[in-house]
């Protein structure tokens, strides 16, 4: 029995002599050398045993010999027959004769040459997940921490890189770092971490660094489970995307701009005429659906030509605009008023009739419509107008504008003119002309 237990045995089995030669080996040890049972026990275990393992090797047999120790267990290389080094775990204990004097070594051989390559390349993974990890920390904050975020297993270099603090107190508080959240996603960010249990997140916020900047974090984490799918970790991640937002921000801001621009006439600063239009065909919809009815104003500035021929166009541009700065202080928030191109403008006076915009216009003669020239010369705006009130015979924008234009024309032809007061410091005072 002890016979086949010795040969049989799934392990590498050997007696070696005191110095070193094997006086019998087992046939998983022959396989796992690759020399046969007469080649293997002409060798020593010296020979086999690779050079930078037989020093520890020996050491070890020595207080063996000596009553030190009563065994010992290494892991060393071997030297197989092809000339390959294999990994094995070697046990050895002294058998003594009956006087107590060293007979002989048991050895048991274990292969574990394939526990050491996978720990190898395991090795390897690990090296270059922590360079991954390392190439990450100027932008990524990467932590580990245990399910009731008592205790911090991991963090990495982001931390000390976005937040500009130590680590240290992370390992002290895994979520000390909520500390640092901007005062108005603090709440929110504390939310979330205090569920229990935890659930995975993915949440965006701002943080103070230690010089009190603002940056912006988009905050992700994962539940990490063990092989029996117990809850066993939390892996969080943080990137700092501080110069995505500021370029998002910019862009925006851009975007905002651009669609100002879009819908502003340049000069004047009112909107322009696709916007009035689209203003007043939202106005249109609004009546439409029987709410109170508004009047449209056309206005065209006389003489305009004029101004420009006499002064030139850069006093025409500022009569413009003295212009169109003056009426608006007289409108309402609710009025629209934009300039359709040239000397020509239009109003919309929100809920108003008629017979109301005809009281507001004189009203406003006693407002003066002027341009200062050269510093010391004040040259009156005079303008002619004309409106009509929306009734449901109209069915578009054009139609209204038209409508209107047409009422100023006649206005204007019979000489109806609406201006300021007239105050030219260099010339007489010119007449006023009202509706």
């Amino acid at each position: 029995m002890f016979e086949k237990t010795f040969h049989f045995c799934p392990v590498g089995l050997a007696h070696v002599s005191i110095d070193g030669s094997f006086i019998r080996v087992n046939k998983r040890l022959c396989d796992f050398l690759g020399y046969s049972n007469e080649k293997l026990t002409k060798l020593t275990f010296q020979e086999l045993t690779a050079p930078d393992y037989l020093d520890e090797d020996l050491d070890h047999l020595a207080r063996l010999l000596k009553g030190d120790i009563d065994d010992y267990s290494i892991e060393k290389r071997y030297l197989r027959s092809d000339g390959e080094k294999v990994w094995a775990k070697l046990t050895v204990s002294l058998v003594r004769d009956r006087r107590g004097n060293p007979d002989y070594f048991i050895s048991v051989v274990e292969d574990i040459d394939e526990k050491k390559r996978i720990q190898a390349e395991l090795f390897q993974v690990d090296a270059l997940f922590s360079k991954i990890v390392s190439a990450f920390s100027d932008r990524t904050f990467i932590w580990v921490a245990t399910p009731d975020l008592s205790q911090l297993k991991y963090v990495n270099n982001g931390y000390e890189k976005i937040f500009g603090r130590n680590e240290y107190e992370l390992y002290c508080n895994p979520i000390g770092f909520i500390d640092h959240v901007h005062e108005d996603d603090k709440a929110r960010v504390l939310k979330q971490f205090s569920q229990r249990p935890l659930k995975n997140w993915d949440i965006q916020y701002r943080i103070y660094d230690a010089k009190g900047e603002v940056k912006y974090l988009h905050d992700r984490g994962s539940l990490i489970y063990d092989d029996r799918e117990m809850h066993s970790l939390i892996l969080g991640t943080a990137d700092d995307i501080t110069k995505e937002k500021t370029q998002q921000q910019a862009l925006m801001s851009a975007v905002t701009k651009l669609e100002h621009l879009s819908k502003t006439d340049s000069l004047t600063g009112l909107a322009n005429r696709r916007e009035i239009f689209s203003q007043l065909n939202d106005e249109i919809s609004r009546m439409g659906r029987g709410q109170q009815t508004s009047t449209l104003v056309y206005i065209d500035l006389n003489k305009f030509k004029e101004i420009n021929d006499k002064y030139g166009h850069k006093i025409g541009d500022k009569a413009l605009v003295e212009f169109s700065n003056s009426m608006s202080g007289l409108l309402r928030e609710s009025d629209r008023f934009g300039r359709i191109g040239g000397d020509e403008f239009v109003i919309m006076l929100y809920g108003t009739d008629e017979n109301e915009t005809a009281a507001f216009f004189d009203r406003i003669q006693r407002e003066k419509f002027e341009v200062e020239v050269d510093g010391s010369n004040l040259v009156s705006i005079d303008f002619s107008v004309g409106w009509v009130q929306w009734n449901e015979g109209i069915n578009s924008v054009q139609e209204w504008l038209d409508r209107a234009d047409e009422v100023m024309y006649e206005k204007k032809q019979q000489g109806q003119v609406q201006s300021s007061t007239v105050q030219n410091k260099a010339v007489n005072n010119i007449r006023t002309n009202a509706v």
